[in-house]
């Protein structure tokens, strides 16, 4: 009898222990995935800084200063820097116009007309 009980604490022993290992890793785990946390808000915060300071490096008044110190040639329009800016198209269609030509050009007549019975015209 006392053979039976002993084994019967012992085995229970062993399984309470077996209990606080499993429990203490999941409080292990769920402490580095609070530091992961915590590191990775940190990382968001520097990332941020860093886009705010670059940002305030590339407005346009500081890129043409930047310009002109790196090339001291002038440009065609006489700006220091040899900085000449790109003209904003406000139709950009007019660009592939002139890429591909007037559109009545890439088909045959006889492609438009087919074309225009396929759509009801």
């Amino acid at each position: 009898m006392f053979a039976k009980l002993a084994t019967v604490i012992v085995v229970l022993g062993a399984m309470f222990g077996a209990l606080l290992v499993n429990r203490q890793q999941r409080i292990d785990a769920a402490a580095e995935i609070s530091r992961i946390h915590f590191r990775m808000l940190r990382h968001d915060r520097a990332r941020t800084a860093m886009q705010a300071q670059v940002a305030a490096a590339v407005r346009p008044d500081r890129l043409r200063a930047k310009l002109a110190e790196a090339s001291p040639t002038r440009g065609d329009d006489g700006q220091a820097g040899g900085f000449k800016p790109i003209p904003f198209r406000s139709k950009p269609e007019r660009a592939t116009d002139e890429a591909l030509g007037p559109l009545e050009q890439l088909a045959s007549e006889d492609e438009q007309r087919d074309a225009a019975r396929e759509l009801g015209g």
